[in-house]
């Protein structure tokens, strides 16, 4: 398994993060992948290919408002592979710390019906403090912030 690392994504890789993240996120966030980036100052892309060449897992480190931020997808077809875990250490490779917004609950439904289940557990086997102060709370996501240390 290779991850790639790259400032930028093409067109066809936009594309496809956009329906990993319509595919694996809660339905109420779909194409919202787009505005994740929206006024970020660094952004550095990190994504494995299977054999055709397409995304099937992505991850991402960015600097919005004074803080470094992630967000990361593996495709359900690729999970349990150890692929987040390697994004995650990849991103940890930086040397910063960094935070990102995890949906706490089992309660919200994907596109094909399935309930999302969360991947809190996940985040704190990979090492990670969750941050119980800071939570989102509105009708389009319900999550904790999860803090990836030095």
């Amino acid at each position: 398994m290779k991850i790639h690392r790259s400032a930028t994504l093409s067109a066809k890789q936009m594309a496809e993060v956009n329906a990993l993240w319509n595919e694996e996120y809660p339905q109420k966030l779909t194409d919202r992948f787009a505005l994740l980036l929206v006024d970020t100052t660094l952004v550095i892309h990190f994504y494995v290919l299977n054999q055709q060449d397409e995304i099937i897992a992505w991850s991402v480190l960015f600097e919005k408002e004074n803080d470094l931020r992630f967000s990361i997808i593996v495709s359900n077809k690729y999970q349990q592979k150890g692929l987040g875990s390697a994004l995650l250490a990849e991103m940890k490779k930086e040397g910063r710390a960094f935070s990102g917004w995890v949906i706490d609950h089992d309660t919200d439904l994907k596109s094909d019906g399935t309930f999302y289940q969360s991947p809190l557990h996940f985040y704190l086997k990979n090492g990670f403090s969750l941050d119980e102060s800071c939570r989102l709370n509105n009708e389009m996501i319900k999550a904790v912030l999860v803090r990836a240390n030095r």
